[in-house]
């Protein structure tokens, strides 16, 4: 009977001269297909560069962070992610900081923690503003005096404008934004990441991003800059903690997508001020007027948000592989396929000198439009 067809026919039938092949002919053929497969589409995007492996790994073995009796501080946990991250904690059998400047909401997570099951004494409230970097000394301080040491560390405070501070105007919003979402999170690793270093156990610093800082879709200006700069900020500092001999801190950057939180009512309530209307709020407590968590996460539900535990599932997935570092959410309207499709498309904005945020230019609409179909 006649052999099969050899490899290098498959990938390159211009090499199949003879009818029976030996391996190595098979492997050299299927390395000249692999390169002309390359050649082709560097031909159909010549301005495409080469890129590396897909993969993925874990630099620093953090492996039992998410355990009973571990403490984890939250900056940024009277509502929303934080919040369902305190309740995950604690039903791992963990204690926990909540640090918050809003003390009354802090102190109503501490109530559900305890019905949940938390002992007394091991979910405690810190009052926090982070944008003041004494408040987090202090947080940092009263963590390790009441728990000895700190496994977790969440920068999770924010604040957003709703789409209402463009690139020059309103210096009083940008100051607020970026004292919050950037030098708070910056804080945070200035006061914390040291002592967690020093203390040699296995930990984790998690420093909530938003794709905002990766796309950067128009609008909201000072929100993007803000994320953007805690993807850097929080990169350098993973780079930081795999290059220190004996380090045994990882850090992740969370990237929620649509998330039903309370950030968008408390942003309508700063900048709206008297003007707010209560009954107009859309957050994780209520909707339209109607004052209950269930009816609320429906309503966001049909809008394709994620709820907040369901963020926490990736967040502490990734912590528990030790992988990925980007930890970058999905939600009901978009797919994994979709953000890397919008991300290529930012990158690429650089990569082929086109116009900035391009996916937004009458120029570029159309062709985004074809290219998006794809995702």
């Amino acid at each position: 009977a006649a052999p099969p067809p050899s490899a290098s026919a498959c990938f390159c039938p211009l090499l199949s001269t003879s009818k029976y092949m030996d391996a190595r002919s098979a492997l050299v053929g299927a390395a000249l297909g692999a390169a002309a497969s390359v050649c082709v589409l560097r031909l159909l995007r010549p301005n495409s560069p080469p890129r590396g492996a897909l993969r993925q790994h874990a630099p620093v073995d953090t492996a039992g962070v998410l355990a009973t009796g571990k403490v984890a501080v939250i900056i940024g946990s009277g509502s929303g992610i934080g919040r369902c991250a305190a309740l995950r904690c604690v039903a791992l059998g963990m204690k926990v900081m909540l640090a918050d400047i809003d003390v009354p909401d802090a102190t109503s997570v501490q109530a559900e923690c305890e019905a949940a099951g938390a002992p007394k004494g091991s979910v405690v409230v810190q009052r926090c503003d982070c944008r003041v970097e004494a408040d987090v000394r202090a947080a940092r301080d009263a963590a390790y005096a009441a728990f000895g040491a700190v496994h977790l560390l969440m920068n999770n405070a924010a604040m957003q404008s709703n789409n209402r501070c463009g690139p020059y105007e309103h210096p009083d919003r940008w100051k607020v934004i970026l004292d919050t979402n950037l030098l708070g999170v910056y804080h945070g690793g200035l006061a914390f990441a040291p002592s967690m270093v020093e203390q040699a156990e296995p930990s984790v610093i998690v420093n909530t991003g938003s794709k905002q800082g990766i796309t950067m879709p128009p609008g909201d200006t000072a929100y993007n800059v803000s994320k953007a700069g805690v993807k850097v900020l929080t990169e350098a500092l993973q780079h930081q903690l795999r290059s220190t001999d004996g380090c045994r801190v990882n850090a992740f950057l969370l990237v929620p997508g649509c998330v039903n939180t309370m950030i968008r009512t408390r942003g309508d309530k700063w900048v709206e001020g008297a003007a707010f209307k209560p009954d107009r709020a859309k957050d994780e407590r209520e909707y339209n007027g109607v004052v209950d968590r269930a009816y609320a996460a429906e309503k966001w539900r049909e809008r394709g948000a994620w709820q907040p535990d369901q963020v926490i599932d990736e967040l502490f997935g990734a912590i528990a592989a030790g992988t990925p570092f980007y930890v970058i959410c999905a939600d009901g309207e978009t797919t994994r396929a979709m953000d890397d499709g919008r991300m290529q498309w930012a990158m690429d904005d650089l990569v082929f000198r086109r116009a900035p945020l391009s996916r937004w230019s009458e120029e570029y609409k159309a062709e985004y439009a074809r290219v998006a179909r794809g995702f």
